[in-house]
């Protein structure tokens, strides 16, 4: 039954909803992740744990409920870490009131590394958060419509 269930997905014969894409493999600009399900952003944050190579640990996220600007460019982005060693991760957010990080639990790291696709990405310091509020803070983002997460406190970014 799964595998009718999928084949009808694919002949797009069944009404699917894609609330949002993710952008963290090489190919993934033409060809994004579609998230439609709550296992979709599980998926995701797994892969970013334990399916890619050490310089992949990071993930772009779109909502596709959002308006995009008038040149076709994202309003927003959510960007989701998952770090296997500490079971932490981190998240940054941007949109027109400005950029943001996760606040993060006391003790966490002071200029932590992590990689979107092959490239190092600067954050700022003591921003990484339990695995668990990362799972739940991407998918509040995915199923509210690109809104920015409330169930973790946010910092604005300043460089």
């Amino acid at each position: 039954m799964v595998g009718n269930v999928e084949r009808l997905m694919q002949d797009e014969l069944w009404p699917v909803t894609v609330r949002a894409e993710a952008r963290y493999k090489l190919g993934h600009g033409a060809d994004p992740a579609k998230l439609v399900t709550p296992e979709d952003v599980d998926r995701v944050i797994d892969e970013l744990l334990t399916g890619g190579p050490k310089y992949q640990t990071l993930a772009q996220i779109h909502s596709m409920e959002r308006e995009r600007t008038w040149a076709g460019a994202f309003d927003h982005e959510l960007v989701v870490g998952a770090n296997a060693e500490l079971n932490a991760g981190i998240m940054t957010y941007m949109d027109e009131f400005g950029n943001f990080a996760t606040v993060g639990d006391p003790g966490s790291r002071k200029e932590p590394l992590y990689h979107l696709m092959g490239h190092m990405r600067e954050l700022p310091d003591e921003c990484e958060i339990s695995l668990d509020l990362v799972r739940q803070a991407a998918k509040e983002f995915v199923f509210a419509g690109g809104v920015r997460p409330t169930c973790v406190a946010w910092k604005p970014i300043e460089w």
